[in-house]
């Protein structure tokens, strides 16, 4: 019977103890990831905060900083703006982008039977707003809303899978 009630007392023991340790531990995790979120995100802040402040920087060139890089992970849409040369206008457009880090492209496709397809066809130069939307959520995964990249560039129309 003694060793009965030494078992019991260890198992009841046991399913209260051990919830407790692991919400101890994975609280301490999340405070550890907080901090390095945290920590992250001041160094992005601080890059992007001297950008705007210094108007002659050169252009940043790829290989991009890890900061813009990490935006662009982030991210999913961006504003594209393409140049009608015949009317002398612009066009804007929300897409929804992949970004390859490993070959620094951004990818996106559209309908051949656009506006926006035809401008490209004509020239290739575009502008492309990244911004990333604002999610409410604690979970440091999420998207900050905080930041909006301008990069310019050239796009090149791939047909037929080429």
């Amino acid at each position: 019977m003694s060793n009965n009630k030494t078992a019991n007392t260890a198992f009841t023991l046991a399913l209260f103890v051990l919830p407790i340790i692991y919400l101890t531990y994975r609280q301490k995790r999340l405070s550890e990831k907080r901090k390095q979120y945290n920590a992250d995100r001041d160094k992005e802040r601080a890059f992007l905060h001297n950008l705007t402040l210094n108007p002659n920087m050169q252009p940043l060139r790829p290989p991009l900083p890890d900061i813009v890089r990490n935006v662009l992970r982030r991210c999913r849409f961006a504003y594209l703006s393409t140049m009608d040369l015949d009317s002398n206008s612009s066009h804007l457009s929300l897409m929804r982008f992949t970004y390859l880090a490993e070959e620094e492209l951004i990818l996106m496709s559209t309908n051949i039977y656009t506006k926006k397809y035809e401008m490209l066809e004509k020239q290739n130069g575009v502008a492309l707003l990244i911004h990333d939307f604002s999610e409410s959520s604690d979970d440091t995964n999420k998207l900050t809303g905080e930041y909006s990249i301008t990069l310019n560039g050239t796009c090149s129309v791939v047909k037929d899978g080429k």
